[in-house]
């Protein structure tokens, strides 16, 4: 297992900024995802702990050993770092079995053939394809493919596992079903992890803590639970879940949601002028009979365990899901009344409160 710690790392491809100011620490054993839109930044963050990318400026240390610094012009080679790397393309080589495909770390380590064998019908078995060396990835599924790639990083007992995309290229049933069959190994091994993705129900469901980045930078570090309930800015809260942004207006001690009289407490301080409210759409509870809003059933989408509704509330549509079982409880056309719970409050970039 190791520890991974990056201080005040930056990549510059000329005068653009790709990574500013990374600073993260890994403890032994954690699962960390670095989660973020396409551009943001987190495959070459993770290049740069592969040792494929050299940091600009900053420190790179991987358990006791500083594998980059820029400062004291030291770079460790990706070959020397004791990493098992998973790319999103599964890089598997096609004129080689399943067998010989994991077994070609160890290979080129010059392990003897007998253990080498051996660790390679164990690392085979951990990802269920123990009666598949024989075959040849054009006979195996996308799935099998990612799970050769998978024992491919593991068989040489790495340190670190780091993984890029790895699950983006198959279905959604499958990708869930990875997912879990990477939470139970990395668990299983006591491996530690990083894992850079878009998909905020991978982030979610697999880290221990996420690290949500925009624009080259750090927007929030933390634990699932803590970065959905409370994220610190108007970005993540937009990119961790779904949650419904509606217009509104510092006064004092009150925020004043826009077109209605209703209002919320201050509790963030905010300063006057305007300001924005956010709920998510499970947070939102509606009624036929009265409520903190009014407004008019627009749209209704089935989506069998829950049901998708959009509410017109003045000149914004308001987005509510509820369980699937009250799907016919309200018609299009209908006035119903909101009442929100849990609701984000966001003046400044990074000034906001959670109202419970």
């Amino acid at each position: 297992m190791s520890q991974i710690k990056l201080e005040h790392i930056y990549k510059r491809f000329g005068e653009v900024t790709a990574v500013g100011d990374f600073n993260l620490t890994v403890a032994d054993g954690e699962f960390v995802s670095i989660l973020g839109p396409s551009g943001c930044g987190k495959t070459t963050s993770l290049r740069m702990v592969a040792g494929f990318e050299r940091a600009t400026e900053g420190v790179i240390s991987i358990g006791d050993h500083i594998v980059s610094s820029s400062e004291g012009n030291i770079f460790v080679p990706p070959e020397k770092r004791d990493i098992g790397m998973v790319f999103q393309s599964y890089a598997v080589w096609p004129h080689m079995t399943v067998a010989e495909n994991v077994a070609y770390p160890l290979k080129i380590k010059k392990v003897a053939k007998e253990e080498r064998n051996t660790r390679v019908q164990e690392v085979l078995g951990m990802v269920h394809l123990g009666d598949y060396g024989n075959r040849y990835p054009s006979q195996l599924s996308g799935g099998q493919q990612q799970r050769v790639a998978l024992a491919r990083a593991l068989v040489a007992r790495p340190g670190l596992l780091l993984l890029d995309e790895p699950l983006s290229n198959l279905d959604a049933k499958l990708r869930e079903s990875m997912r879990f069959e990477i939470s139970s190994l990395q668990k299983k091994l006591g491996i530690t992890v990083i894992y850079v993705t878009h998909d905020q129900a991978e982030a979610m469901t697999m880290s221990d803590r996420i690290v949500v980045m925009n624009g080259g930078v750090i927007q929030q570090v933390g634990k699932p639970y803590d970065v959905y309930t409370h994220p610190v800015n108007k970005m993540v809260a937009d990119f961790i879940g779904l949650v419904n942004f509606l217009p509104a207006e510092a006064k004092g001690d009150q925020v004043i949601l826009k077109g209605t009289s209703h209002t919320f407490a201050n509790l963030a301080g905010i300063p006057e002028g305007p300001a924005t409210l956010a709920v998510r759409p499970e947070n939102i509870k509606m009624s036929k009979t009265g409520g903190m809003i009014a407004g008019v059933m627009k749209h209704r989408f089935y989506l069998g365990d829950s049901v998708d509704y959009r509410v017109q509330v003045q000149e914004h549509i308001v987005r509510v899901i509820i369980k699937g079982v009250q799907y016919g409880t309200w018609q299009d056309g209908e006035t119903v009344y909101l009442d929100f719970d849990k609701v984000m409050m966001f003046g400044n970039e990074r000034n906001n409160y959670i109202i419970t």
